[in-house]
């Protein structure tokens, strides 16, 4: 009998096949459009959340950040006026990178040494936990295990037998609560507790005594004045005092912002005066008595009213010194991107949360969208398999392998994903930059992550191009495997 040898049978060029599947595209061009539709809504979806996650949170960011230097006047002035509480030293401590002025400056008021500091701030990180996870429970929960206590008093109450036995019997009967601090790691800071305390205590009446210092210095003035002062005289007192007071940019800084506040409060209190309150009544064509501080300041950010403001002040007997149209219409301003500021940290107060920032509910959403999409694909492209039975028979006819069919149509699904995904990404990205200015305003443009939204481009061309090529999958396999002759009979 004659040997027969079954040659490896050839495979096309990649090159050949990438143009026989372009072919293949451009002769079903409608139906390749409704599968491109399909990845374009799903992939300008994706990219929409994304970039809305991603502008939340760099605005987030930059919120808190810019919140916070404009509340640097109000921190100082709380600072110069109560030592605090062991709580807040803790916060301090937790809440801080050693490098950091407030580190410096209790390292300074409680005399430690580095070892100690090392050693007080990893207890009071510890401290931090214990108190978030009290604090995240619920009324009942809490309760039954440390019964009303709150703060230092809690580690106080662990300290006890009763207190310990409490805790340790709730949470074992309550499953769905977990405490991640090892037993031995809490049980050496149950101990550690009386020399802690100690060392908070020691900063606390530090700091009380560098208050009383600066009181000397006060007296009888006002202490928002004193602190406009902060860049020269008053500056030096602080630092004598023992706090940690840069002279080159948080002296200037607190001064500025003193001398702002102290000219808003002065604008708020000239609408006590009747001839002030009638040129606001004027302009609105209100009674005077219809007046408030609101209108006040929306008409203030006009130079020409603010002028007409000032003389109406002089003219009733008050201090104008030190202010201008220009200087009102700043204020007013600042007054306006204040409330930008307080009305984007209420947007964003869920920024950064769940999975890749979105939120819960947002992430399940984006997971249903995915799943319809694939599903959506994959019926489009199993429709292209029935729709091509002859052209699959002809190709196998021609000596075209399993394979060869197989990477044709995950090849095929392949370019519409890429091309979907990238007007689908473009259009999100369009769609989430619109929405959040619209809900930001221009005040946060330049808080915007060009390079992490071009990233999440590219991720959602990806995504969506893996996805139609896992969609194809299943439909590529049955035409691969399907035999010549039975798709000759298919009319």
């Amino acid at each position: 009998m004659k040997e027969i040898k079954i040659e490896e049978q050839p495979w096309l060029s990649l090159h050949r096949t990438i143009r026989i599947t372009v072919d293949g595209i451009r002769y079903r061009l409608f139906r390749a459009s409704v599968t491109v539709a399909v990845i374009v809504v799903a992939v300008a979806f994706l990219m929409n959340i994304l970039s809305e996650s991603l502008i939340k949170r760099s605005v987030a960011a930059n919120t808190r950040e810019r919140i916070q230097n404009a509340r640097l006047i109000y921190a100082w002035s709380a600072k110069l006026t109560s030592p605090g509480s062991l709580e807040s030293v803790v916060a301090d401590l937790a809440n801080n990178p050693p490098e950091s002025a407030i580190i410096k400056e209790i390292q300074g008021f409680g005399d430690f040494s580095d070892r100690e500091m090392t050693e007080l701030r990893q207890q009071a990180a510890e401290i931090s936990f214990v108190f978030s996870f009290f604090n995240g429970l619920d009324y009942a929960k809490r309760r039954s295990m440390i019964h009303t206590a709150t703060g230092m008093g809690i580690l106080n109450r662990l300290r006890t037998t009763v207190g310990r036995e409490q805790f340790e019997t709730a949470l074992a009967r309550i499953r769905s609560v977990h405490f991640d601090l090892p037993d031995e790691q809490l049980d050496a800071l149950l101990e550690a507790t009386p020399a802690v305390t100690a060392q908070l205590n020691k900063v606390l009446a530090a700091r009380s005594r560098a208050i009383a210092a600066v009181n000397r210095e006060v007296k009888n003035k006002d202490l928002l004045a004193c602190l406009a002062d902060a860049d020269h005289r008053f500056g030096d007192v602080i630092r004598q005092a023992g706090f940690v007071f840069d002279s080159e940019k948080l002296a200037p800084t607190i001064a500025v912002q003193a001398q702002r506040l102290i000219d808003t409060l002065h604008l708020e209190k000239s609408m006590e005066e009747r001839h002030c309150r009638q040129l606001i009544a004027q302009q609105a064509n209100i009674l005077p008595a219809d007046v408030n501080v609101i209108m006040m300041w929306d008409y203030l950010d006009s130079g020409r009213f603010a002028g007409r403001y000032l003389e109406r002040m002089a003219s009733a007997g008050l201090d104008v010194t030190g202010l201008d149209a220009e200087r009102l219409v700043s204020l007013a301003r600042g007054r306006k991107e204040n409330a930008a500021l307080n009305m984007a940290a209420r947007l964003t107060v869920d920024a950064g949360r769940g999975f890749l920032g979105l939120g819960e509910r947002l992430a399940w959403l984006l997971f249903v969208s995915m799943l319809v999409c694939g599903i959506g694909i994959t019926n489009a492209m199993m429709m292209s398999v029935t729709e091509r039975f002859n052209e699959i028979a002809t190709l196998k006819c021609l000596g075209a392998l399993d394979g060869f069919i197989m990477l044709m149509f995950v090849l095929e699904s392949c370019f519409m994903g890429i091309v979907g995904g990238a007007i689908g990404a473009f259009i999100g990205g369009i769609i989430g930059l619109g929405r959040m200015m619209a809900a930001f305003g221009v005040n946060f443009f330049n808080a915007i992550p060009v390079g992490d939204i071009l990233l999440g481009m590219v991720v959602s061309v990806i995504l969506g191009t893996l996805l139609a090529a896992v969609a194809a999958v299943v439909p590529s396999y049955k035409a691969a495997r399907l035999a010549p002759m039975e798709a000759m009979r298919v009319e």
